[in-house]
């Protein structure tokens, strides 16, 4: 058990981190994508609601 925990720190010790860089545009992606998902969840929500109601209406 102890071989497997140094040898988890020292591949630990050999990640390669992401730039500055690299974290700005993986925030702004991060950003975008929360965006768009939500744009696409209000446009569903919009066309489900109005043709449910507009179904309930021809139905009435």
């Amino acid at each position: 058990m102890m071989k497997f925990i140094y040898d988890s720190v020292d591949t630990v010790k050999w990640l390669k981190h992401p730039t500055k860089k690299q974290y700005i545009w993986l925030t702004i992606a991060i950003f975008a994508l929360v965006i768009f998902a939500w744009l696409y969840f209000v446009f569903a929500d919009f066309v489900f609601t109005s043709g449910y109601e507009l179904f309930y209406n021809l139905a009435s």
